[in-house]
């Protein structure tokens, strides 16, 4: 019976961690609400899509010309006059500001973006009129879209399930450490496995599909995920020698308290970002000039 509420209360933990990271993560979509002419209008603004660049293609410098990427914004119950004009540049960049008026097909408002490098990002917001009366989103707020490579199916899901393996198993340890009564020898070993397998075997290789780099976290470089992989497997690890003589359980109570707050850190955080300083020029009058040029010069 112990064991059944250890389990039911270590699954509310890790499902409540998961919906937070999945509302706050920097890559998902951003939800707002505006009004135009006395109508009420909920939308969600993507901040991730792939780029139509492959890997191969991403050597040295680059020439984007006719690589793009389709974006869509859905507006339920939009009014006939609805229209919809996007504004972007590079992010981190001095480009000139491009702005490009959205089609129509219905309530889904479409536009073409330049296709950016794995972990390139476009800056933009977007501005919604109606006879007239403006609207506008996500002006000033560093509203960004990473642009991504596919990450092979084989790759994602066991990454995913073991990372999410992981968590249970050290948030259910840091459950029943306390209890004397309850073996924590196997959990612990299934938590290593799936740290390690999941965490620092296809971590990197999902990041590898997906942005071009086996590991972008330290030393190298500042990836929040990558950093919290290897912090949660030190942190274990030094949790696993504390108690090694089996009358330190504490230690592996301050260890899964420890993974929890980490990994509280939304996903992709601090992540991977391509810098266009160093890494080549990416080309092409798509990127510099003005698509639209119906807003004032003030935005060109």
């Amino acid at each position: 019976m112990k064991k059944i509420l250890y389990w039911s209360i270590a699954v509310i933990i890790t499902l409540g961690s998961m919906v937070y990271q999945r509302a706050t993560g920097p890559t998902n979509p951003k939800k707002y609400s505006f009004s135009l002419n006395d109508k009420e209008y909920d939308i969600k603004l993507v901040r991730s899509l792939e780029t139509e660049i492959t890997l191969d293609e991403a050597k040295g410098d680059y020439t984007l010309l006719g690589k793009m990427t389709p974006m869509e914004v859905k507006v339920n119950e939009a009014s006939d006059s609805l229209s919809m004009t996007l504004f972007y540049k590079r992010y981190r960049s001095n480009d000139t500001i491009s702005v490009v008026k959205a089609t129509r097909q219905g309530d889904v408002f479409n536009v073409m973006l330049p296709s950016q490098p794995p972990a390139g990002k476009l800056e933009y917001f977007v501005e919604f009129s109606d006879k007239g009366s403006h609207n506008s989103m996500g002006y000033g707020e560093d509203l960004t879209i990473r642009f991504k490579n596919p990450v092979p199916v084989w790759a994602l899901l066991p990454h995913i399930f073991l990372m999410f393996i992981a968590m249970l198993l050290s948030t259910y340890i840091g459950v029943i450490s306390l209890d004397k009564k309850q073996n924590t020898r196997i959990p612990v070993i299934l938590l290593l496995i799936s740290l390690i397998v999941g965490g620092m075997l296809f971590g990197p290789i999902v990041q590898k599909y997906a942005f071009g780099e086996f590991w972008t976290g330290w030393p190298s470089g500042k990836d929040m995920t990558d950093n919290k992989t290897l912090v949660a497997l030190i942190v274990w690890l030094a949790a696993i020698w504390g108690n090694r003589n089996r009358n330190r359980r504490w230690w592996y109570a301050v260890a899964a308290t420890f993974m929890l707050l980490i990994y509280s850190i939304p996903h992709s955080t601090s992540g991977s970002e391509y810098d266009y300083s160093k890494k080549g020029v990416v080309t092409g009058e798509i990127i510099n000039t003005c698509v639209n040029r119906e807003r004032s010069d003030h935005y060109c």
